[in-house]
């Protein structure tokens, strides 16, 4: 059984900010636009653009700011299981 994706759809005005508390495991993805994100405790500033997108890997705050009009999805990360990384194995020779 697939777990259900619930992604989040947030159309930020340009110069515009949003929040997001207990980062770790979520996934921003750029719509449209170009975004910056930066998380609590990490030196690293990520900039996105249309098609580009990040899992946090922080658990406190993370701030996206939107350079111009953007659209971004927020959402749990989706991550296979160890044992579906494994090559599938061939239905014909």
């Amino acid at each position: 059984m697939l777990a259900q994706l619930s992604l989040e759809s947030i159309a930020l005005a340009a110069r515009c900010v949003h929040r997001i508390e207990n980062a770790k495991g979520v996934e921003i993805a750029c719509v449209r636009g170009a975004a910056w994100v930066t998380q609590e405790r990490d030196p690293r500033d990520l900039i996105l653009a249309a098609g580009q997108s990040v899992v946090l890997d922080k658990a406190g705050l993370a701030l996206v700011y939107a350079f111009k009009d953007a659209v971004i999805t927020v959402g749990a990360a989706w991550q296979r299981p160890a044992s579906a990384a494994r090559q599938p194995e061939r239905a014909c020779a």
